[in-house]
């Protein structure tokens, strides 16, 4: 189950890992800041294509927003500039309003990996129609990008972007939904073209919404997938899961304070001690001790064991020999994202694990350049343990009393000082929708936003890959 995510945390492939965040070998270490790797052409740019970056917003740091599906996963995420910089140009339009959406294209290009914006997971961009011509849009990835058609309040036919458009985005690889406009006049003529249909939930009451949803669901044979969009309450996401929405975004989803995991406490208590005896170097026949007053976890590690990513010639069938050949540390990294594997929870439990294996990976990604290689693990643990108290329903003072940890790692999480600190408060901040606030952590930490934005991606691409392994 946890063979291949073990190998992507730990390296054990023999391969040279490169930092996604700078483009360096992960080995190289330099005290001195990281800057802003050059831009390399992403995977949409056809050959020869050469297109700079916009005038006006040379350094914008990406917000996104979570999108869930109805089973409560995290299907994607809609991307935004920082809300400064798009109150700056909104009212200038013309000119400043191609360069905000030419400056969100160009960012998540530049922090695109080979496999697209978000890895297999959907990555909503909002676009205007004349940003349907852009030439920065032919630097984004197809694979699993969803262009957004955002209209003015006051479009008419003369403003829809043209269904031949329409049809070679989606002949190239793109998928194409929209924003429901107050009138829904347009979907008529767009409809056949879109794969997702957003709607303001909180332009529409109840009934509006079930027959809203209902009439554009299946039309003519062509199918799309409606999205409830601006979700204020868990009232209003029920709602939207009773007249058959297919996927939710807003502060009801994307919010921690609306997050309550109720389930699996008992299990990760029972993983933090063991992690404890770890650090504490416990003898392998008190770890097996412990490991066997849960079944579940004894018969997790000897799945594992017998892997075939493991790799043995002969099956290992007691606790104690699986200890042996596992081997101290790959048990305790193996520990480590037991600990963030969802166990059945709704989507405030899985939002929860993914933020926190997000930013335990954005910080190793970040730290990378900066610290030892002996010290990825404790900025990984650092990040991803400072969630405990959400995913546990505990204060992290307390739960951090009760685990062995680095000085370093124990020092971020209760105070945001020491080595980790600034990177934990830029690892938290890139979470919100505060602009200033980002801009701002970024700043003290020393990093960039192409930088930034770039290992944010590669993190969040991570993070569902392993949270989709531990879940299984």
């Amino acid at each position: 189950m946890f063979s291949r995510l073990f190998r992507a945390l730990s390296g054990d492939n023999g391969a040279t890992e490169t930092n996604p965040a700078t483009g360096a070998a992960a080995s190289e270490i330099s005290d001195a800041p990281v800057t802003p790797s050059a831009a390399v052409p992403a995977a949409g740019t056809p050959a020869g294509t050469t297109v700079g970056r916009p005038a006006l917003a040379s350094h914008s740091f990406v917000r996104r927003e979570p999108v869930v599906n109805r089973q409560q996963r995290v299907a994607g995420y809609e991307f935004s500039l920082e809300s400064r910089l798009a109150a700056r140009l909104a009212g200038r339009g013309g000119l400043s309003q191609r360069n905000l959406q030419d400056t969100l294209f160009q960012e998540l290009a530049n922090a695109a990996g080979e496999g697209g914006v978000l890895g297999q997971r959907q990555a909503f961009v909002p676009v205007t129609p004349e940003g349907l011509e852009s030439a920065y849009l032919t630097r984004l990835p197809r694979q699993n990008t969803v262009l957004m058609l955002s209209l003015p309040a006051d479009a008419g036919g003369d403003s829809l972007p043209p269904p031949a458009l329409l049809a070679r985005l989606r002949q190239e690889g793109f998928s194409l939904g929209m924003y429901v406009p107050p009138d829904k006049a347009p979907l008529a003529t767009l409809r056949p073209h879109l794969d997702y249909v957003a709607i303001d939930v909180a332009a529409f009451d109840g009934e509006r919404l079930r027959n809203l949803a209902y009439a554009l669901k299946t039309v003519d044979g062509h199918t799309v997938q409606i999205i409830a969009d601006n979700v204020q309450t868990v009232d209003e996401f029920n709602l939207c899961f009773q007249r058959g929405f297919d996927f939710f975004q807003g502060p009801a989803v994307s919010l921690k304070e609306a997050w309550a995991p109720t389930k699996g406490a008992a299990s990760r208590m029972r993983i933090v001690q063991l992690l404890n005896q770890l650090r504490n170097e416990a003898e392998t026949r008190e770890l097996a001790a412990s490991l066997k007053q849960d079944p579940l976890l004894s018969f997790r590690i000897l799945r594992y064991i017998n892997s075939p990513g493991i790799g043995l010639t002969s099956p290992v069938t007691s606790i104690e020999h699986a200890l042996v050949v596992l081997g101290q540390v790959r048990f305790y990294r193996w520990l480590s994202l037991l600990l963030f594997a969802p166990q059945g929870g709704g989507f405030g439990e899985w939002l929860i694990v993914e933020l926190a294996l997000t930013r335990g990976r954005l910080m190793e990604l970040l730290g990378a350049d900066r610290f030892p290689v002996v010290e990825h693990d404790a900025l990984f643990l650092c990040g991803a343990f400072s969630l405990l108290d959400r995913l546990l329903q505990q204060p992290l003072a307390e739960l951090v009393g009760q685990l062995t940890l680095p000085a370093a790692v124990k020092e971020a999480l209760l105070t945001r000082q020491g080595p980790y600190g600034q990177l934990l408060d830029l690892a938290e901040a890139c979470e919100s929708l505060d602009a200033e606030r980002i801009e701002a952590a970024a700043a003290k930490a020393g990093f960039e936003s192409d930088v930034t934005n770039r290992a944010l991606l590669a993190s969040m691409a991570w993070a569902h890959e392993v949270g989709e392994l531990g879940g299984e």
